[in-house]
């Protein structure tokens, strides 16, 4: 039985960073080398105090679902099977009529340079092809999710996701939670969970499997609810948007609520401000972790580790690549660019080579945790193009459109 569950929409106010080739002068990036609309906006976090940090727990989960050895587990290994994935995920794309249109003619691609010569998928692409995406009957779609257009009247994205989408999410929570979480941690949601499949629910489900104690509250509070709640709880985790983090440290350091000490926070939805995260570690003395995904990705995509040094990635389920915002262009290790996804395992809707909009690099390897695989570098904002420029709008709110 379908679920259909629609999002609110998100303002994008913002400040905007300048394009490097046009700025007069440009920084040196905290993460990454410097290069042509390369510049980092926004601050890195600090290095881990500690020496001794303890390896990505996706590095064994992603071994496992590629068939690759742990100790064989490398950037060379992890491309070399995310070639045939892309290839299958190119072949399953061609069920639906959009993509038999879109890619009539074109060759399946042998390499990832192959691949990279494939057209982009947009957002326009999902509001105005809508069901000529779907490559499934509708009664094998588990839950639709509507994102409507944030200021404007046009077609609302429409995603479909079948019960094999949504049980990857599951597992890729109930793995990724491990970097933060012990078994028999409270855990405390703050994100929407009281549907089928939302992601609180998913979180929450993920939880539960990994033998933690997740406990759902309600996402519409003041941060000085949410900090009395979060007390209350006695929580060792808390799980929230940077927005609602950053209410309930400003609650917490105003003396309007109680100041729990929970071990380490999640903050997901929403780009991090590095001074969110700041804020945060202040008034409530916990860890701060970062996660990225978006709801195109079946909410998750990468989680930080224990090093806070990128999103170790899911690499099992979706192909990241950082592109030149004008030219569309691959972009080295580093060096900012535009995050395009492709979602290699997904089932109702597959996306090729989707535009995301989110300025971020790869970091090359290996991660200061052991990992030696690539990550996302932070997301510094939403590309904004003009004519023969482009620019980083950084979001106050990190809200995505």
């Amino acid at each position: 039985m379908t679920r259909n569950i629609a999002s609110p929409a998100s303002p994008e106010d913002g400040v905007v960073a300048p394009c490097p080739a046009c700025a007069a002068s440009a920084e040196q990036g905290g993460y990454g080398e410097q290069g042509r609309h390369g510049a980092l906006v926004g601050a890195p976090r600090p290095a881990p105090t500690t020496q001794d940090v303890a390896r990505s727990p996706l590095d064994p989960w992603l071994a496992a679902r590629l068939s690759i050895p742990l100790d064989a587990l490398s950037p060379a290994t992890v491309r070399a099977r995310q070639v045939d994935l892309l290839r299958e995920a190119v072949r399953r794309a061609l069920d639906a009529p959009f993509y038999r249109a879109r890619l009539a003619g074109l060759p399946l691609p042998r390499t990832l340079d192959d691949f990279a010569c494939l057209p982009f998928t947009t957002a326009d692409d999902l509001r105005e092809g809508g069901d000529a995406l779907l490559r499934v009957d509708d009664d094998a779609v588990a839950r639709i999710v509507t994102l409507p257009t944030s200021g404007s009247t046009g077609a609302p994205k429409r995603l479909r996701f079948s019960d094999a989408d949504i049980e990857r999410t599951v597992d890729f929570f109930a793995v990724g939670m491990t970097t933060l979480c012990r078994p028999g941690d409270v855990v405390v949601i703050f994100m929407p969970g009281q549907r089928p499949d939302s992601v609180g629910d998913l979180l929450d489900r993920g939880l539960r499997r990994a033998g933690m104690q997740p406990v759902l509250l309600p996402p519409a509070a003041s941060g000085a609810e949410h900090a009395a709640r979060l007390a209350q709880t006695g929580a060792q985790v808390f799980v929230a948007t940077p927005t609602q983090a950053r209410a309930i440290a400003d609650a917490v350091l105003a003396g309007l609520a109680p100041a729990s000490r929970p071990r380490a926070c999640l903050l997901s939805a929403e780009a991090t401000p590095p001074e969110t995260a700041d804020r945060v570690r202040a008034a409530l003395g916990c860890e701060v972790f970062d996660h990225w995904g978006m709801t195109e990705t079946g909410y998750g995509g990468g989680v930080e580790c224990t090093a806070h040094h990128g999103f170790h990635l899911r690499e099992a389920d979706i192909h990241v690549e950082i592109v030149h915002p004008l030219t569309g262009g691959p972009l080295p290790d580093g060096q900012t660019g535009e995050v395009v996804v492709t979602t290699l395992a997904a089932e109702a809707m597959v996306l090729l080579r989707y535009r995301t909009g989110d300025a971020a690099a790869m970091l090359p390897p290996p991660c200061r945790c052991g990992s030696p695989l690539r990550r996302l570098g932070p997301v510094r904002g939403r590309i904004r193009r003009y004519g023969n420029h482009w620019d980083i709008i950084t979001l106050a709110k990190g809200i995505r459109p």
